[in-house]
């Protein structure tokens, strides 16, 4: 049997009261990491940096199929760079929890460089975060053109145009706001069992499940506002969401939650 859950005025301060409760645990999730890249470390084949925050370790690991190197610019200040091999080939930075790979949205990513050229940067599925453009000699942050394609990414590809590019340009400060942890095998059952459809949608949207007890969804805007919230009590059916009234046009996340871990979706209303 299909579920239906509809958001009514008798239901009004319930949906406040867990809207509160759920937003308080998705600014706790969406932590703020800055990696300096000052005390990261080369091993010849990549390079890593690490951050502990209480019992959890982040690192995050920068690949280049090159010559990954560190350079210090003054008083202990580190960039990354390629000094060799395969030049048009971009760098690859991915982050993990604790062993696991995470979720995360990207706000910046600062530049320091000996000579004018033109970078892009991508998310795993080569849609562009920052349009390919023109920078001059010196020192600042990479223009994000497109930022719904840094939220909800797992790697950041920052590519160059010409051959000197990620010779003459150094990065640091990979500035993200953590949104979930998945480990292996519940990334992929979510993400292989739980959709949503249609999307893009008037806000009026099914997850279709197959067999996975869910246990809340959440929906939420680009600034972690939590719009609307359920919980499923481990159902295991289709779910309709009558969301229309709601959502206004735009991007939004949506958390959906099982015992095991949350995977986190993009949905856009048109």
């Amino acid at each position: 049997m299909k579920t239906n859950y509809t958001y009514s005025k008798k239901s009004l301060l319930n949906t406040m009261v867990w809207c509160f409760s759920l937003f308080l645990s998705f600014s706790s999730v969406a932590q703020n990491l800055n990696f300096t890249i000052d005390t990261a470390v080369d091993n010849g084949t990549d390079i890593t940096e690490t951050i502990v925050n209480g019992s959890d370790t982040y690192v995050l690991t920068v690949a280049h199929s090159g010559n990954e190197e560190l350079d210090n610019l003054g008083g202990g200040d580190l960039v990354f760079f390629l000094s060799a091999i395969d030049p048009l080939t971009p760098h690859s930075l991915k982050i993990t929890k604790n062993g696991d790979l995470i979720n995360f949205k990207l706000n910046s990513i600062d530049y320091d460089t000996l000579g004018a050229g033109t970078i892009s940067v991508r998310n795993q599925d080569d849609e562009v975060i920052s349009s390919p453009t023109f920078y001059p000699l010196g020192a600042g942050s990479l223009f994000i053109s497109n930022p719904t394609n840094g939220f909800d990414i797992t790697e950041i590809k920052i590519f160059p145009t010409d051959t000197d590019d990620l010779n003459d340009f150094g990065f640091h400060n990979i500035n993200i706001d953590i949104l979930d942890t998945l480990g292996v095998d519940e990334s992929a059952l979510l993400e292989n069992h739980v959709t949503i459809f249609p999307n893009p949608s008037n806000g009026d949207i099914t997850l279709k499940n197959s067999t996975i007890a869910l246990e809340k969804v959440v929906v939420s805007d680009l600034n972690g506002r939590t719009v609307a919230t359920q919980n499923l009590n481990g159902v295991i059916e289709d779910l309709d969401l009558k969301l229309s009234s709601e959502l206004s046009a735009g991007l939004y996340l949506v958390t959906i939650s099982s015992k095991e871990g949350s995977a986190v979706k993009k949905l856009i209303i048109k």
